[in-house]
């Protein structure tokens, strides 16, 4: 049931091209597998009739450097493997002077990586499942993970811009999570579980605090070997950030969009409301079902409250974290994108609220209210956010006054008032799917 929901997904709204981004990802990947090495001057040159703002020059350091992080090129390797293989076939030669004027390489170089972030997110949508399925029954378990991979950003950072690094850093979010959950008491488990973290840090840096609430779990319990462990194997990679970050800026401990910017990007936690319930890009409106979610961490409190308590502290790190950025939106985004690597933490929630609702043995009017009015909010917000892509998918490619996107209501507002569905339909064609990876848009 779960590959089938997420092929079909795939193949309505894959799009193999490299843009915005996912070309600074990209950089990397080329320089990890095709120069064995992290300085981004060849690359630099390489791109440089696509590359905007992806990598720049550090004129203090004389050294080539980007905001974004290198971690996930390293997973993506066996892609760039495959479609340097695959770039031997005339078969994959489609429209190569298109792809290259757009992202500056052919298209296996898009294609594979494309792929491996399907599979990637086809694993954390299974991890999260099979994670939820300890706590709660299969039933709610597999509406829960389905449902929130089509109602937050996931669905669309899977597929329509494929080469950032939120799928990656769900997946490692997903098997962190997974450890915890069913490993935790073993001390092994703990070690492994910094390792993940460590890959998380440099995949995405502000995963590191998911380190603070299961660091703080095993403080209450007085558990210091598996502290101990789970310190270890985090540092074991995490020194390596502070690291790169010397070669490239200077000084190991910095903020490298703040220099690149040549300002400040770090406010202080001033933007809560706007994280939360901006119709720009507000958690809340943008992905509802979050709402029963954060409803079902708080029954879990009930049963499992070491757990409740750590997933909850997550969440709320993640807030004050994207809270704290001037762009606390994240630019060209669809929803809350930079949340998006909670989605286990909410597909736990939101079983726990469907298998709590379903579970009532008592009989009645309220018994049955709550039991199938919990499903069909469900439904209803899956159903939401489909019209919420579908319309933003439309505003974006049709209204060239935005191209960036708008509030929530207006990206809606136009798909009923100012287009209608024949015209989404016709910009899915032209640019997603796999009907439009010949030539998928700019």
């Amino acid at each position: 049931m779960i590959i089938a929901v997420l092929v079909v997904s795939f193949v309505a709204l894959d799009r193999p091209l490299i843009r915005s981004d996912g070309l600074a990802y990209f950089m990397w990947l080329h320089s990890v597998a095709a120069d064995h090495d992290l300085d981004l001057a060849n690359q630099a040159s390489r791109f440089a009739d696509v590359n905007s703002y992806q990598v720049f020059l550090n004129e203090e350091t004389g050294q080539y450097a980007s905001v974004f992080p290198y971690g996930s090129a390293f997973l993506y390797l066996p892609t760039y493997w495959l479609a340097s293989a695959a770039n031997r076939l005339p078969q994959f030669h489609i429209n190569d002077a298109y792809f290259i004027q757009h992202q500056g390489v052919v298209l296996p170089y898009s294609l594979f990586p494309m792929l491996g972030t399907n599979v990637f997110a086809s694993l954390a949508v299974i991890l999260a499942f099979l994670t939820a399925k300890k706590i709660c029954s299969p039933p709610a378990s597999l509406l829960s993970s389905l449902a929130l991979f089509v109602a937050t950003p996931l669905l669309y950072y899977a597929t329509i811009e494929p080469y950032m690094a939120h799928v990656v850093g769900t997946l490692l979010t997903a098997l962190l999570i997974y450890l915890l959950v069913g490993y935790r008491e073993r001390t092994p488990a703990w070690f492994f579980m910094g390792l993940v973290l460590g890959v998380a840090l440099l995949v995405r840096w502000q995963l590191a605090l998911y380190a603070v609430p299961i660091g703080l779990l095993a403080l209450a319990r007085g558990e210091w070997k598996r502290l101990s462990l789970f310190a270890l194997g985090f540092l074991l990679l995490a020194w390596h950030l502070p690291f790169s970050w010397l070669r490239m800026y200077g000084n190991p401990w910095v903020v490298p969009a703040a220099i690149q910017g040549q300002q400040a990007f770090l406010a202080g936690p001033t933007y809560i409301r706007e994280v939360l319930l901006s119709p720009e890009r507000g958690l809340l409106l943008w992905s509802p079902l979050v709402v029963l979610a954060l409803i079902g961490l708080g029954l879990l409190f009930k049963a499992r409250r070491g757990l409740s308590v750590t997933l909850a502290l997550m969440v709320v790190l993640q807030v004050l974290m994207n809270a704290s950025l001037y762009d606390w939106g994240g630019g060209w985004a669809f929803g809350m994108r930079r949340m998006t690597e909670l989605y286990p933490v909410w597909v736990i929630g939101l079983a726990t609220l469907v298998q709590s609702a379903c579970s009532v043995k008592k009989r009645g009017v309220w018994a049955n209210a709550a039991r199938w009015g919990t499903v069909a909010l469900v439904v209803a917000g899956v159903f939401f956010s489909l019209l919420l892509l579908l319309s933003h998918l439309n505003y974006v490619n049709t209204n060239l006054a935005h191209p960036e996107g708008g509030a929530l209501w207006e990206e809606i507002k136009y798909q009923f008032t100012e287009s209608d569905f024949r015209i989404t339909i016709q910009v899915i064609k032209e640019h997603y799917g796999i009907w439009a990876w010949k030539m998928p848009g700019p």
